[in-house]
C-alpha cells in the first residue's frame, strides 16, 4: 500500500468522532433460515439481519403467510417478533397454526402511519429479531385521517401516501445496525398509463423499491387439486417467489416455486419431495420414484412413505439442507 494512503487510513481510524472500520472488518451478513431449500437457496441462506426485505405481490398468494414463517423460525432460534398490523388482519389462530408463538411476538395496531413509523422505529431500536409491517397499502397520514374524521372523505392531496412513505422509511434505516430483519409487506398494483415494472406499481410510490435490500415477488403459479371422496378439488396452489433485487446474495435470476396448502400453509413434505427429484437424490422412472432402495409408485405413494417413517424424511431433510 501507498504510505501515504496508509497514513491517510490510520489518521481516519483513529478519528473516534465517526464510524470506519477496514474493508476486512464489515461483518458478512447474517441470515433466518426459512429450513426450505429453494427459498433458503434463492436468499442465499434465508432472511437477511440489519436488512429492509420488501415483499409484494397480488392479494391472496401469501405474502402474510411468508412472513410469519421468518417470524416462526427467528423464534425457534431464541429471538422475538414484532407485527405491526395496519390492515387490522392478523389472525392470531391462522399464525398460531403457521408455528408463530404468540408469547414471543409484539402485535400493534397503529391509528395511522405516523403510529406505525414510531412502532416501527421502537422495535427497531430495541433489536427485536424480526419486525413485520403489515401493510404499506394501509398506511395513512394523520393530516389525511384527520380530514377524514371531519368527514372529509374526499381529501386526496397529490401523492400523498408517496410522499409520506419516501418521507419516513430513510430516517428509520440508522436503527438497522440493531440488528432486526425489517419486513415491509405491500401490494401490487395495475398502473395507470403502465408506469413501473411490467405496468405494475405500488401504494407508497416508486421510493421503496429504491430502499430495499431485497425484493420478493409472491405468486400464484398453479392450482393443487387432490381427489377428496372421489372428486378433484381444489386444495391449494404452487407459491412461487422471485427476487428481483438483491444485496444480500442468493440467486435472484431463479424462483422458488413451494406447494401452498390452504389448510396448513406450505406442505414442508412435498417441498422436500419435489427438491429431492430435481437435486437426484430421489430417483424417478415414470410414475415411479425410488428412494434409499425402496420404490413406490406415485407422489402420494411417496409422501405416505414419508409420513409412515419419519426417520426416512429426517434423511431426505438432511441430504438436501446445507
Amino acid at each position: 500500500m501507498d504510505k501515504d494512503a496508509d497514513s491517510a487510513i490510520k489518521k481516519l481510524l483513529k478519528n473516534k468522532d465517526l464510524k470506519f472500520s477496514l474493508g476486512e472488518d464489515v461483518p458478512e451478513v447474517e441470515k433466518i433460515p426459512f429450513h426450505l431449500p429453494q427459498l433458503d437457496q434463492l436468499l442465499g441462506g434465508g432472511l437477511p439481519k440489519n436488512r429492509f426485505t420488501l415483499i409484494y405481490g397480488p392479494p391472496n398468494v401469501g405474502k402474510s403467510y411468508l412472513s410469519s414463517l421468518a417470524v416462526s423460525s427467528a423464534q425457534k432460534e431464541g429471538g422475538e417478533a414484532m407485527w405491526i398490523d395496519a390492515e387490522r388482519s392478523y389472525d392470531k389462530d391462522w399464525m398460531t397454526k403457521c408455528g408463530v408463538d404468540q408469547s414471543k411476538i409484539i402485535i400493534s395496531q397503529p391509528l395511522n402511519g405516523e403510529e406505525a413509523m414510531a412502532q416501527l422505529k421502537e422495535g427497531l431500536q430495541a433489536g427485536v429479531a424480526v419486525v413485520v409491517l403489515d401493510s404499506i397499502a394501509a398506511l395513512v397520514p394523520k393530516d389525511i385521517t384527520k380530514e377524514v374524521e371531519k368527514g372529509n372523505f374526499d381529501y386526496n392531496p397529490m401523492a400523498w401516501q408517496g410522499r409520506f412513505v419516501n418521507s419516513a422509511f430513510p430516517k428509520l434505516f440508522p436503527y438497522l445496525e440493531n440488528g432486526s430483519a425489517f419486513i415491509a409487506i405491500n401490494q401490487q398494483r395495475q398502473s395507470i398509463g403502465g408506469i413501473g415494472r411490467q405496468g405494475n406499481t405500488w401504494p407508497g410510490g416508486q421510493g421503496q423499491t429504491f430502499y430495499a435490500h431485497a425484493m420478493l415477488e409472491v405468486r400464484r403459479d398453479g392450482w393443487i387439486n387432490e381427489k377428496i371422496d372421489g372428486e378433484d378439488r381444489r386444495v391449494g396452489f404452487d407459491m412461487q417467489i422471485r427476487m428481483h433485487k438483491s444485496k444480500i446474495g442468493g440467486e435472484h435470476w431463479n424462483a422458488a416455486v413451494v406447494p401452498f396448502k390452504a389448510g396448513g400453509g406450505i406442505d414442508v413434505i412435498e417441498t422436500f419431495m419435489r427438491e429431492g427429484i430435481n437435486q437426484g437424490a430421489i430417483e424417478q422412472s415414470g410414475t415411479w420414484y425410488t428412494y434409499k432402495g425402496t420404490k413406490i409408485q406415485g407422489m402420494n405413494g411417496l409422501k405416505g412413505l414419508f409420513l409412515e417413517t419419519p426417520t426416512l424424511f429426517e434423511e431426505l431433510q438432511n441430504e438436501l439442507t446445507p
